[in-house]
């Protein structure tokens, strides 16, 4: 050891000293400081990396919600369009059958159910309509039903013979809507 020919042995042992004692103190702050803060990081990744695998399976969950929801719409649009819409008397009366002699639809009331955010409207029709077509009342609901309007049915149903020997009819439907506002 040539280079150290020249210094004094004292000199090698303080630097020696000096050397493990500087080595114990960063080996303490590591210990201490550094892999507390190690152990957090690692956790912090996890928790971040679990996060991200919920948050894309959320993801994943959520659009194949919104397709199946958009397929419905898209196959149901009349239905939905209808169900959420407006109608009144002239609605239905120009979706009624054809061939009454005389007919009339009144609105006679409404009931608002807001937990299921739905009404229902009550409606009267009364009109006229020659024995052979009697089978005109009782295609009332069906032919609705068929134009997309959810309607009832309601009783009672009351025919009468009337001077002329045709049938004067009255009868009641309920319509359910929606009253879901977007």
């Amino acid at each position: 050891m040539i280079f150290l020919k020249d210094t004094e042995p004292d000199i090698i042992f303080r630097h020696f000293i000096w050397s493990v004692l500087f080595i114990a103190a960063v080996a303490y702050y590591i210990n201490t400081y550094i892999l507390p803060n190690v152990e957090d990081y690692k956790e912090q990744v996890r928790f971040t990396r679990v996060t991200s695998e919920v948050l894309e399976n959320t993801k994943a969950i959520n659009l194949n919600a919104q397709s199946q929801v958009n397929s419905f719409s898209d196959s149901n649009y009349e239905k939905l369009k209808v169900f959420g819409g407006n109608i009144n008397e002239s609605i239905i009366k120009k979706n009624l059958p054809k061939g009454f002699l005389r007919i009339n639809v009144k609105k006679i009331g409404e009931k608002v159910i807001p937990q299921d955010q739905l009404k229902k409207q009550f409606y009267s029709i009364n009109g006229e309509v020659s024995i052979n077509n009697l089978s005109l009342v009782f295609d009332i609901v069906p032919t609705l039903h068929t134009k997309n309007i959810s309607a009832i049915l309601e009783l009672p149903l009351s025919l009468k013979k009337t001077p002329k020997g045709n049938l004067s009819f009255e009868t009641k439907i309920a319509i359910t809507q929606s009253t879901y506002a977007r």
